[in-house]
């Protein structure tokens, strides 16, 4: 699935006034590809994110876009692990049954390697394994786009190796569209085909 966007332009009201994090941009990202944006705090790579994710009221939310967050702690705490992978598929898949959801959940663990975390709850998985959770929960739905912001960036160096190989595996076995955010250059290179740099317009922006 493409991402495609032609002449946007954002503003916030800060405390000095109007300001503005997105300039006339246009992008595409062709279908299968993986981008990374790096920039400065501030130049807009989350607002863009939220755009194009439909947290920003100016598109819909699609199930075939899904955006995972540097915040590890996305996971329904009063759910386990299956239990969230099952509402989310539920949720987006109507008439799907109980059983083909914990099916469908059961797979999709497998694949992230926390089939044995199924009846966990979230305080009992340590961050990398609550991030491959997110992962975990994308793919069920069955997202065609994956917007990440900052998702490693709290993993320890071992823990982000585990992530970046199957982050990598899952994107060539999915032909998923991923749009990527961080502040680490290295971390650009060790994953994307294309690499975008964002510069911020002002230097007073809250994105």
């Amino acid at each position: 699935m493409d991402i495609k966007l032609s002449g946007i332009t954002k503003e916030y009201w800060h405390e000095e006034g109007q300001v503005r994090v997105l300039d006339n941009l246009s992008l595409h990202v062709p279908s299968g590809s993986f981008v990374s944006i790096i920039g400065p705090s501030g130049c807009g790579k989350t607002t863009l994110l939220k755009l194009i994710g439909g947290f920003d009221g100016t598109t819909k939310p699609s199930r075939d876009i899904f955006m995972i967050f540097q915040d590890s702690n996305q996971l329904f705490p009063w759910r386990t692990l299956g239990s969230n992978l099952c509402y989310a598929i539920r949720k987006t898949h109507k008439g799907i049954g109980s059983a083909r959801a914990e099916e469908r959940a059961r797979e999709v663990l497998s694949e992230v390697g926390l089939l044995a975390f199924y009846h966990y709850y979230p305080h009992q998985l340590s961050g990398g394994m609550k991030q491959r959770g997110a992962l975990a929960r994308a793919l069920a739905v069955g997202c065609k786009v994956l917007l990440m912001d900052e998702p490693f960036t709290s993993l320890d160096r071992e823990n982000k190796e585990i992530a970046y190989e199957l982050l990598l595996k899952i994107w060539k076995e999915k032909k998923l569209t991923v749009l990527f955010v961080t502040h680490d250059l290295e971390e650009a290179k060790r994953l994307s085909g294309q690499i975008l740099y964002f510069e911020d317009l002002n230097g007073k922006s809250p994105a």
